[in-house]
């Protein structure tokens, strides 16, 4: 049984556990597929928030292999990682870069991340509980209640640190997976928000060939440029 938020501190321990849990279950898996359906809002020059829908995919294959695929309102993405080489694609402009990166997908995320200011789709899902730091920065870690999303009943768990507000809901099973993560940006004046509801499947079918780039006729290669540059 989940404890009720305790009143001399608002941070549940039970539900930072499971928060702990769930993200080191899911670096366990060697294979899985996960596909989202997104929305995240836009603020325009004056301010008002506009709302855009997409899709992404993600497939790993251990932790040296992943593909993830992004279609939204705004772009066209693709991403390949063979555990040498990260490649973004854009099929659409016919561009590609591709750099060398770390041997594995933990340390890969967050190399693009801190030198090249790119935040691969669905890097939260590696996250989850897995920098103390974060954990620590919690203002608010509380169990809300269950609900019921795409037929599956899960529990909602809601977060707070200075400038973020997330919730995660999880399924209520054996080994609960994440079924939505809704993000708000509370240090903007807007707060827009980020939403993904996904849907798992453990067990997908992998060729290597699906996390190797190969440029087709027409694509060009560019620089990918550090932040420092």
């Amino acid at each position: 049984a989940w404890a009720n938020e305790d009143t001399a501190s608002r941070v549940n321990p039970q539900v930072v556990a499971k928060l702990v849990s769930v993200g080191e279950q899911l670096r366990t898996l060697k294979q899985f597929q996960v596909d989202a359906q997104v929305t995240r809002d836009v603020v325009l020059e004056s301010g008002q928030k506009i709302k855009t829908h997409g899709t992404s995919q993600l497939k790993a294959d251990g932790k040296q292999r992943l593909f993830v695929a992004l279609n939204n309102d705004q772009q066209t993405r693709s991403y390949f990682y063979d555990g040498k080489n990260l490649t973004q694609y854009s099929k659409g402009l016919q561009y590609y870069t591709t750099v060398k990166v770390a041997d594995n997908v933990f340390d890969m995320l967050q190399q693009v991340e801190t030198h090249y200011d790119l935040q691969m789709p669905m890097n939260d899902l590696f996250q989850l509980g897995r920098d103390q730091a974060q954990i620590d920065a919690l203002t608010v870690a509380a169990y809300v209640g269950p609900t019921t999303i795409n037929g599956k009943l899960c529990d909602q768990l809601a977060f707070s640190q200075a400038g973020t507000d997330w919730q995660l809901w999880i399924t209520r099973a054996e080994k609960p997976m994440p079924c939505k993560l809704v993000i708000t940006s509370t240090d903007e004046a807007s707060q827009p928000e980020y939403t993904a509801t996904y849907t798992w499947n453990l067990k997908p079918k992998v060729s290597a060939a699906e996390f190797t780039f190969k440029p087709a006729k027409g694509d060009v290669a560019i620089p990918f440029k550090k932040v420092s540059e």
